[in-house]
């Protein structure tokens, strides 16, 4: 993985955390994310989805999980 994945993967993550569906303030609040190749066109996505052994610490510390792991065709972020 190069430098610009690793940052395009930590940039992505922070999106994904500080979107509105993990907002408890916003009418659209879901309190998850589903995220794939197939739905999501953010370069940082296939980056972690490919790599997620590098992105666990991160993920860890801005307070997000998943359902069932990352996946390239799906992968449900929800908070810790």
């Amino acid at each position: 993985m190069t430098k610009e994945e690793f940052k395009a993967g930590v940039l992505f993550l922070i999106k994904v955390r500080n979107d509105y569906q993990f907002d408890l303030e916003s009418p659209d609040y879901l309190g998850f994310l589903n995220c794939g190749e197939e739905i999501t066109d953010d370069p940082g996505f296939l980056a972690v989805a490919k790599n997620p052994n590098e992105f666990e610490s991160i993920m860890e510390e801005l307070g997000l999980t998943t359902e069932s792991g990352i996946d390239t065709d799906e992968t449900v972020f929800t908070l810790i």
